[in-house]
């Protein structure tokens, strides 16, 4: 059986004849399914297609019903399967035509012989009926797949002509290059094409007169011709019609102003070289330069921009989409709007539709070789509909958020920002503060920069605040940053540039529970996080906690290290102990709580395997020769983490209880494991041992704590030990 998009759906079994689904919804469901040929549709987006966008109550148990219907519907070749909140239509890609489609004209683009691909596109193009998904039932479907289905189909007519261009048979395109000039009157690739196939078919005064009506249609909207169009004059040398367009004065082309750079960039070779890379091989597809606030997103994609101009021709355009200002975000309407004004359309023609809008930019933006800066993106949302269907134009995206939707549904080419490598951070310092006071001490300079995390806006508000009092020496303000209590507070500005401002910002756009997560992390003391730590900190599941770790990850507020694992850097960690601070004291104490006894459990859960894996001579290696040593790893793990959040927790008065309780478990599982006492002592000197690491990883990144000397802490531990239900005494300040 058959499945055909590519005009009228339609169903097809083996014998030809078509199969009735009657009902514009099950045909939405069915064209949905075969669209995304084999790939796993969620419920979700099918109510969200096939009600387009408002699913009554009941339009779950309606979903079932045409589900059934469709399935009833297939024939040999194609199976309807269930799958984890969703379905997927199963079967071979020739089975659905649009799918037949794809295959064959990417099949066309690597043939390596101009007549084999020539073949393989008029192959392609025969598959067409009309507009793609025309009568699918669901507008959402006919605005997206149907608008790419048929930009691709206007893709392939201009490959088609392309190819036989340049094996003479030109006039071979006319019919296709006609219709698609006639279905899209703006559409610059093919009114070009169409004037050279016309020339070369020994058309001049046809090929003049189409250069003359597209330069009309062109100008009565205020606009003037692309890269594309100029060439195609030049090729078919039209006097008359370039000393008309000499004469009329110039439409306005698109913006190509764009905003200042600021003060010169420093360093960031490997990034310009990738966007270099990434913008010769978009083909159509977003660049996402994504980073934690602070890192110079902006200002490395404009100075990439200015220094490419000659690149683009048709101009740059730049859009401050205000994802993570202090204004409200622009909205799709808003942007789209800016973005017609940028290509010089006057604001009496600029649809008030948002889907006009948007159909005009795609058409404007066509085959043009221009850029399009989207400038601080809130989100994948926020910028679908700005996205051109054409692979001419380059779009960059700058964004707090790593956008990954935009990965999975545009094939995103993503290129993350971070901190500068030490010797750029070092002289970006430098350019700030003086060359001459950096080098006077290097060593200084170094461990500012690392306070920093080498981030460029952090460095230059460090450097600003020395430059500003030349009496001070790096170090001070070192000594200043190096204390977690005031180096947030060191790079404030008393505006909008400073670090904790930026980060309030980022953090603000987050959903309330991904807010408060981040806010808890500040107790935890380690610089790594995991979803059972992080599911104790907020009191929610380990499914939830992930979820909301993958949030903030999203948002650059942590980094997953390794899968499932994410730690975060000083000035994040800095932030949301500030945070921290700012919780009801409550909320704090139940917190520290719960994340102390999850370590404890963690712990103990690890070491009771030991006694059965770890042969008894190897434990007696291991220096567990007395009950007090192994009481004193015991205190060491859990205390150093009680030490550290108990610290933050006293310096408001509170007091986090019962530490020795948790100690004492943990002990009872090492006493477990204990080797037979032998009489050589502990070496004061001894290394780290392989269950102390074990222990060590368990703090999920807590610091590494020095051995410390059983013979000091003995007679304390020993007095416990020798009473009956004693509990262990904590280390000090664990309360």
């Amino acid at each position: 059986m058959r499945v055909r998009l590519l005009g009228r759906v339609e169903v097809h079994c083996p014998q030809g004849r078509p199969v009735g689904l009657t009902g514009a919804r099950r045909r939405a469901v069915l064209s949905l399914l075969a669209s995304e040929l084999n790939g796993h549709v969620t419920v979700d987006r099918l109510l969200d297609t096939v009600w387009e966008g408002a699913p009554p109550p009941t339009a779950r148990a309606a979903l079932q019903g045409h589900v059934s219907a469709v399935r009833r519907s297939l024939c040999e070749g194609l199976t309807l399967l269930t799958r984890a909140q969703g379905y997927v239509l199963v079967g071979e890609p020739d089975l659905v035509d649009a799918k037949r489609f794809e295959r064959l004209s990417a099949a066309a683009e690597d043939a390596a012989d101009t007549e084999r691909s020539i073949a393989l596109l008029r192959e392609a193009l025969d598959l067409w009926d009309g507009p793609a998904l025309s009568d699918c039932g669901s507008r959402v479907l006919t605005e997206t797949a149907g608008r790419r289905l048929d930009t691709a189909r206007a893709l392939a007519v201009e490959r088609l002509a392309e190819r036989l261009l340049t094996v003479g048979r030109g006039a071979d395109a006319l019919d296709d290059l006609q219709a698609a000039v006639a279905a899209d009157p703006l559409r610059e690739p093919a009114a070009a094409l169409l004037i050279r196939c016309l020339h070369q078919a020994g058309r001049p005064a046809d090929a003049h007169l189409a250069l003359a009506r597209f330069h009309e249609r062109l100008a009565s909207r205020g606009l003037a011709p692309g890269h594309l169009l100029r060439q195609a004059a030049d090729a078919v040398a039209v006097p008359a019609v370039r000393a008309s367009a000499a004469a009329t004065p110039p439409a306005p082309a698109p913006s190509d102003a764009l905003p200042r750079t600021g003060t010169g960039l420093v360093g960031r070779a490997v990034e310009l070289r990738h966007l270099d890379e990434a913008a010769r091989r978009a083909d159509g597809r977003p660049v996402l330069v994504t980073g934690v606030a602070g890192a110079g997103k902006t200002s490395l994609v404009l100075h990439w921009a200015h220094a490419r101009a000659d690149r683009f021709p048709d101009g740059r355009v730049h859009v401050d989409l205000r994802g993570f200002g202090e204004d409200e975000p622009l909205t799709t309407a808003e942007a789209l709007d800016v973005v017609l004004a940028r290509l010089g359309v006057p604001a009496a023609e600029r649809p008030a539709d948002l889907a006009q809008a948007g159909a005009l930019m795609r058409r404007l933006t066509e085959g043009r070789r221009l850029l399009l800066v989207l400038d601080g993106a809130r989100s994948a949302e926020q910028v679908e509909p700005l996205l051109p269907c054409a692979p001419e134009p380059v779009v960059v995206i700058t964004s707090r958020s790593r956008l990954t939707d935009l990965v999975v549904s545009e094939a995103a080419i993503p290129l993350p920002v971070g901190g500068l490598p030490e010797d750029e951070a070092v002289e970006l310092l430098g350019r700030v503060v003086g060359a001459d006071r950096v080098a006077a001490d290097p060593t200084a300079a170094r461990r500012l920069a690392a306070l920093c995390d080498r981030l460029p806006l952090a460095l230059r508000v460090a450097g600003a605040r020395l430059a500003s009092r030349p009496g001070w020496a790096l170090g001070d303000v070192v000594h200043e940053m190096s204390d977690e209590r005031t180096g947030l507070a060191a790079l404030a500005t008393g505006g909008a540039l400073g670090i904790a401002a930026a980060l309030g910002r980022t953090v603000r756009a987050l959903p309330a529970d991904a807010r408060r997560l981040f806010a808890l992390s500040g107790l935890h003391p380690g610089g790594a996080l995991d979803s059972a730590a992080a599911s104790a900190l907020a009191e929610v599941t380990r499914a939830r906690a992930r979820e909301l770790l993958a949030e903030l990850d999203a948002a650059h507020l942590v980094q997953e290290a390794s899968p499932g694992r994410f730690r975060s850097d000083r000035l994040a960690r800095l932030y949301a102990a500030e945070l921290a601070a700012e919780l009801p004291a409550a909320d704090r104490a139940a917190a520290v709580r719960r994340l102390l006894d999850h370590t404890v459990d963690a712990a103990t859960a690890a070491l009771a395997p030991l006694a059965d894996a770890i042969p008894p001579q190897s434990i007696s290696a291991r220096a567990f020769e007395t009950a007090e040593q192994e009481l004193e790893l015991a205190r060491r793990l859990v205390g150093e983490l009680t030490r550290q959040v108990s610290e933050r927790a006293t310096a408001e008065r509170e007091t986090c209880t019962g530490p020795g309780v948790l100690v004492d478990r943990l002990s009872r599982t090492l006493a477990g494991i204990r080797s037979a006492p032998t009489p050589e002592p502990w070496p004061d000197h001894a290394e780290p041992d392989p269950l102390d690491r074990l222990l060590a990883d368990l703090l999920r990144g807590a610091p590494e704590v020095p051995h410390a000397k059983p013979a000091e802490v003995r007679v304390a531990v020993a007095a416990d030990a020798r009473t009956p239900g004693a509990r262990p005494a904590g280390p000090p300040g664990s309360g």
